[in-house]
């Protein structure tokens, strides 16, 4: 039987600082700015009520409240579920994001849980200043043990990379690479190094917003050596356009 599994939480709130109708990408400086990401505590009217006791871990919270859909126990879905949203300075949850998707059971089930955490995070701040800030859940979903399943996506994820990247880089078809790409992406859609050639195989095909999704994806997460495979890449449609984008131009 699938088996829900409660993996990964990635913090990405420091890197975007939200006003109330767009979003804006910041360069922190620890010595003139001092950012404060937000914390989930369990407990509601947090913004107001919060004592300052121990916080609840939001995975707790998820692994008890999540109901496992049945539709992708029968489509046989697997992989790593990634949802982004926006905890408002009244800690309130807003502007939800499927980042990657297990299929749309999945989506729907994890986004109710998380709506059930309105009121119960203390929002982020900004020199001291409540202020919206953008956070992001993970769920692994497969049927396997809490002990094999990451040793399986990372072998998977790692098998499709390396099939994608020969496709690509050898034999230069970028449309069955994305395919092998997708599927990398399917087991560890936070790999840096699978966002930007699956950034590349889609500007080759003509779908440059999706390959500016993807680079500006890996800058969120922290930026990347884009030197590795330069050589093979310089030639792309999509290099000069990344480049900026990782550049922070």
């Amino acid at each position: 039987m699938k088996t829900c599994v409660i993996i990964l939480f990635c913090l990405i709130s420091s890197m975007a600082v939200l006003g109330q109708n767009e979003t804006k990408q910041i360069n922190v400086d620890v010595y003139e700015v001092q950012v404060t990401p937000p914390k989930f505590t369990g407990v509601e009217n947090a913004a107001e009520m919060y004592t300052g006791e121990q916080l609840q871990l939001i995975n707790q919270f998820i692994a008890k409240h999540f109901e496992c859909p049945r539709q992708p126990i029968l489509c046989n879905y697997e992989g790593t579920e990634v949802i982004e949203f926006t905890i408002t300075p009244a800690g309130q949850l807003t502007d939800f994001n499927v980042i990657n998707s297990v299929c749309r059971e999945v989506d729907k089930e994890l986004i109710r849980v998380l709506k059930g955490t309105n009121g119960m995070w203390l929002p982020g701040s900004n020199n001291g200043k409540p202020t919206a800030m953008e956070y992001e859940v993970s769920m692994i979903f497969g049927d396997y043990s809490q002990d094999e399943i990451i040793n399986h996506f990372v072998g998977q994820s790692e098998k499709y990379f390396t099939r994608g990247s020969k496709t690509l880089l050898v034999e230069q078809q970028p449309r069955k690479a994305l395919k092998y790409f997708d599927k990398s992406m399917r087991y560890t859609p936070n790999d840096k190094a699978t966002l930007l050639l699956h950034g590349i195989c889609s500007y080759e095909l003509g779908k440059t917003e999706n390959a500016k999704r993807d680079w500006n994806r890996i800058v969120s997460l922290g930026g990347i050596d884009y030197s590795l495979n330069e050589d093979q890449l310089t030639e792309m449609k999509g290099y000069s356009e990344m480049i900026k984008i990782l550049a922070g131009k």
